[in-house]
């Protein structure tokens, strides 16, 4: 392979895309207005729709070798083997072009994507080398990474299926974060991941200790924007509605707090000063220009409801006892001996802001320990941790840990299994009660 050649070929694969990119653009642009750029969450979509594909790609070309479907034969400018920049100019392609073109017609461009993928790919030998079984691989890729992403901007032109849109851009962020971000930092230094096969049983047992709160503290507010707000951590794809409740009321940043200290954890279990660069680096941008852009936004968004939530709560040091929440209850039941109990221990955590109510006493019938606040709705262990995290910053973290999706529903199966399940109480025109003469802890 000729150095002409393989110029010619990685920088058509990163500057077509970009072209095509710039057109979509245009092609957006409002014919008669003042308007200059496309509309907000159309950016937004295409954002996140490229670092979906930019990091499915990624991982797609490492296990592509293993699997027989091609490889790449450059040394310079990769990551982790990969052409770095065919790999932007792929996620470009496959991520913001369509969102931005076509958004609501994944079918079309995705099909219109598989044709060019079909006839590029055979064209870009040398620089990758095409298996008998490539075709493969090729179809995996549409699967796991084209469909996804199209269906992610899509639904988030829309402001459709949040909870799914927050979902992939939690595995998408995650992917960033320990494999792109660090794949990156070892092109300056040369190190690689083989540090990790050198890590013992007992270093990968610490550093999940070390990660589990401040990831769980982030993955909780991840979900109390799209299940409470109705928005995901994208800015340009922000919830409509204010956030204060989960970790927002320990928090107000919690998200970058929690990405923080384990890209920090990461860099350290790595051995690598760069990736620990990179978050204090993210640190500095999220406390700088990106904060002042925050507050603006978010001052002009919510007004009042916004200053007084940030005179409660500091942007980067947690609160030891939580903001009050209004209108916030947990019903459990006084006629059963373990149900009692669980009230009676709600009661003696003085929760901020919450009222323990007795389930007898319901005007609806419950089956199980219910919690409520305005957004939210829990049952059984979830509502527990919700109460739980009315107490204090330490409660709070074992809630968010115990509340994390398959986690709370494994612990709610085995709960079940040795005698806490349903018990119908309640529907009594009454209404609710407080246990033992209230609960309502201080504002602390």
């Amino acid at each position: 392979m000729t150095p002409t050649s393989e110029l010619a070929i990685r920088a058509g694969a990163l500057y077509l895309p970009v072209c095509a990119l710039a057109v979509a653009v245009l092609l957006r642009r409002p014919v008669r207005s003042a308007e200059r750029s496309p509309d907000r969450r159309a950016v937004g979509a295409a954002l996140i729709a490229t670092a979906w594909n930019l990091a499915g790609l990624y991982l797609l070309n490492l296990i592509a070798p293993a699997a027989g479907w091609w490889r790449f034969t450059v040394e310079s400018g990769t990551l982790s083997g990969i052409p770095a920049d065919l790999c932007v100019g792929w996620a470009v392609l496959w991520g913001a072009v369509p969102v931005l073109a076509a958004p609501r017609r994944p079918m079309l461009t995705g099909g219109l994507l598989v044709a060019v993928d079909l006839v590029l790919m055979p064209l870009g030998a040398p620089v990758v080398e095409l298996s008998p079984t490539w075709l493969v691989g090729e179809a995996v890729a549409v699967a796991t990474v084209l469909t996804p992403g199209l269906l992610l901007g899509r639904w988030t032109i829309e402001g459709r299926r949040v909870a799914i849109r927050a979902g992939l851009q939690i595995v998408a962020f995650a992917t960033l974060m320990f494999a792109v971000i660090p794949a990156a930092g070892f092109t300056i230094t040369g190190d690689d991941f083989s540090v990790l096969a050198h890590r013992s049983r007992l270093d990968w047992a610490a550093f999940v200790v070390i990660i589990a709160a401040p990831g769980a503290m982030g993955l909780q507010a991840v979900m109390e924007f799209a299940l409470v707000g109705g928005g995901t951590p994208v800015p340009l794809d922000p919830p409509t509605r204010l956030v204060a409740t989960g970790p927002y009321a320990y928090v107000a940043n919690p998200m970058q707090l929690g990405g923080t200290l384990i890209l920090a954890a990461w860099g350290g279990f790595l051995a690598s000063p760069v990736v620990a660069a990179a978050a204090v680096i993210a640190a500095a941008f999220s406390a700088g220009f990106a904060g002042w852009h925050e507050q603006a936004e978010l001052i002009e968004r919510f007004g009042d409801d916004w200053t007084a939530y940030r005179r409660q709560v500091r942007v980067w040091l947690p609160r030891w006892r939580p903001r009050p929440i209004d209108g916030a209850w947990v019903a459990a039941g006084t006629t059963c001996e373990p149900c009692a109990a669980v009230g009676e221990f709600l009661r003696d955590r003085r929760g901020v802001g919450l009222t323990v109510t007795a389930a007898e006493n319901s005007p609806v019938a419950l089956e199980r320990i219910t919690y409520r606040a305005p957004g939210i709705a829990e049952t059984g262990l979830a509502a527990i941790g919700r109460s739980l995290e009315h107490a204090h910053l330490g409660w709070a973290l074992v809630s968010w840990i115990v509340r994390l999706p398959g986690v709370v529903h494994l612990l709610q199966l085995i709960a079940d299994a040795v005698g806490a399940g349903p018990r119908p109480l309640g529907g009594s025109a009454t209404g609710p009660e407080p246990v033992g003469g209230g609960g309502v802890g201080s504002t602390g």
